[in-house]
């Protein structure tokens, strides 16, 4: 267990009514006595960093709690990104061998949901020590992030990490902050007295036997389409990888057939052939020459089989896929270059025409249901409701692909959340870290919008952003490369809290001037760029019209770059990187952290 250093320590817990408690903490003795429903607590003075101390609490039992350290605290929440293990981000596997920290302590929330805020937290709940077994299936994010803040101050770290894939903002605030939405309420009215966790079962078993439905009806299954002896020229062709919603198919759920063959020469069959197909949406079984070498039921793991030399041919060879959709949006999610098989003479690429056959052509429609994630308040009462009492220094978040679609009503609801978090911390200048989005592929533009919603935020004092908008996956909504991120954040929270500073931890555009046809831009920090000093691309500028054209920049100082605007007639907003996905990112600082996108009036 680790204690926030320099701040009141709460303990607390049940007891019978009554009862007389007296606990005892680095010389400290205080004393209390449990209220009427059992509830009780008792404060110690604020402590420097150290440790390992004891606690003694005694009352009609005793408990002896030992290895206690003070220190830095931090809550770390969001989506699926947040959730990303360790063993499955990039240098993940190396990452975990080395996690041996006697000073750094874990605590991975286990996921519920309540109707109502509860102080209740499952048994099976508590502080790991940071050892590779115990630090296996920790947030790749927040671990990266205390590492670092270990390494730079050694000092102890506790991190909790609070998360769950695919959740809303929404999920995540308190009943309050929508006292104002009728919609909302008529919500909160239903599902105050449901029990969600028992909903969230239902929902897993609804799935499940739609899954078993469509193994059932299959026809692929039946006539055993991964066999040579189809017969698939009737087969229709699309083009891949694609997700299904971009093909000619009509509906996205259900299980759908591909097939491509590939030419084998001799010297191709001397070894093993590897065959790697990235990622799936949802389900996929894989058959090569008729023969199944692999399977995944995970979406966001990358598909890589190894295809045995025995089952080779000289010439022709068959790749069948067999994928189950039974909701989200089907196909194949990754990019053209994860598309490929490697034999001993190199990489070629399986992208292309492929044919495909519907193997549940008469499907019924998905049932229709609501996972209890998304439902207001659901994860704040079960899964962060609990710590409110728990002194932390602050929070980190990475959360926002879920609500992407609603990018007003994000910019509200966000600033809203962190305000919540502070009062029901009681601390107005607790510290909000949070990420901005990376970049990701063909989302119709939604992205910028996005990220200038997020930083709405940024209106508040002591909270701070990290861009990823370098360190993304085109075609991965949950790029690998976590270590940057959790570094990212901790150079934020060194620059607000351990080392302050009125810089962020990245370059921020401090002056725009217009002047002889030429922009002048100015940032409060020395910029370094990844390529030509002459030729920095990325930014776009609007005319009256409100057409917009790229254009070209050049360094001109330390801190400062030029644009020829004679080009374009009465020039009215400049924007950079206003893209889901930027094919290049060229200006960083000195900690080799990015300009983040932007979007400015000229006026």
């Amino acid at each position: 267990m680790v204690l926030q250093q320099k701040q009141d320590i709460l303990i607390f817990g049940k007891a019978s009514a009554g009862e007389h408690i007296v606990g005892t903490f680095n010389g400290q003795e205080e004393k209390t006595k449990a209220q009427k429903d059992g509830s009780w607590s008792l404060v110690f003075m604020p402590t420097e960093a150290g440790g390992p101390y004891k606690l003694k609490l005694k009352g009609n039992n005793e408990i002896n709690l030992s290895n206690i350290y003070v220190g830095e605290v931090w809550f770390c929440s969001g989506q699926s990104n947040m959730g990303w293990k360790i063993e499955n981000s990039t240098g993940g596997k190396q990452a975990l061998r080395d996690a041996n920290y006697d000073k750094i302590k874990l605590f991975n929330v286990r996921r519920s949901m309540s109707g109502l805020p509860t102080q209740d937290l499952h048994t099976k709940n508590k502080w790991e020590a940071c050892t590779p077994q115990d630090t296996k299936g920790f947030s790749a994010v927040a671990y990266y992030f205390g590492r670092e803040l270990y390494k730079k101050y050694n000092v102890p770290i506790g991190l909790i990490h609070s998360s769950w894939g695919g959740s809303r903002i929404e999920a995540w605030m308190s009943a309050d902050a929508f006292k104002n939405d009728k919609s909302k309420q008529q919500l909160f009215a239903k599902i105050q007295n449901s029990d969600l966790n028992k909903m969230l079962r239902d929902y897993k078993n609804v799935e499940r036997n739609y899954k078993a439905y469509l193994d059932e009806i299959d026809l692929g299954t039946q006539e055993n389409w991964q066999s040579l002896t189809t017969d698939y020229k009737p087969w229709d062709e699309m083009q891949l990888p694609q997700v299904w919603g971009r093909t000619p198919l009509k509906q996205r759920f259900g299980i759908v057939w591909v097939t491509k063959t590939i030419n084998l020469s001799a010297q191709n069959i001397t070894e093993d052939v590897v065959v790697n197909l990235g990622r799936i949406d949802n389900e996929d079984k894989t058959y090569f020459n008729g023969e199944f070498i692999g399977e995944n039921k995970k979406t966001d793991l990358v598909r890589t089989y190894t295809v045995h030399k025995e089952l080779l041919n000289t010439g022709i060879n068959r790749i069948t896929v067999r994928i189950k959709n039974p909701r989200d949006n089907g196909g194949f999610r990754s990019s053209a270059s994860d598309l490929y098989y490697k034999t001993p003479l190199g990489k070629k690429s399986l992208a292309g025409i492929w044919n495909y056959k519907v193997g549940t052509p008469n499907v019924k429609t998905p049932p229709d249901r609501v996972h209890p994630k998304y439902l207001p308040s659901s994860l704040y009462n079960a899964m962060l409701y609990p710590f409110f009492k728990y002194k932390v220094r602050g929070v980190i978040w990475y959360q926002g692909e879920s609500n992407m679609s609603k990018p007003v009503e994000y910019a509200e609801l966000f600033p809203k959340m962190i305000q919540d978090y502070r009062k029901q911390w009681n601390n107005p200048e607790m510290p909000f870290l949070y990420v901005q989005l990376p970049n990701i592929a063909k989302k119709s533009g939604r992205l910028p919008i996005f990220r200038a919603a997020q930083n709405e935020a940024l209106v508040l004092d002591h909270v701070g952003m990290v861009p990823t908008i370098d360190i993304g996956e085109d075609y991965n909504i949950h790029p690998k490369n976590k270590l940057d991120v959790g570094k990212r954040l901790a150079l934020a929270a060194e620059n607000m809290i351990y080392k302050p500073t009125e810089k962020a931890a990245y370059p921020k555009v401090k002056n725009i001037k217009v002047e002889n046809n030429r922009l002048l831009i100015s940032f409060d920090e020395n910029i370094s760029i990844k390529g030509s000093k002459s030729k920095i691309t990325g930014f776009e500028i609007s005319n009256a019209k409100d057409e917009f054209f790229e254009v070209i920049a050049k360094q001109i100082d330390d801190s400062s770059l030029s644009i020829n605007t004679l080009q374009i007639n009465n020039p009215q907003n400049i924007r950079y990187l206003w893209e889901d996905a930027p094919k290049k990112v060229m200006i960083y600082n000195s900690n080799n952290v990015p300009l983040p996108p932007f979007s400015k009036n000229l006026n």
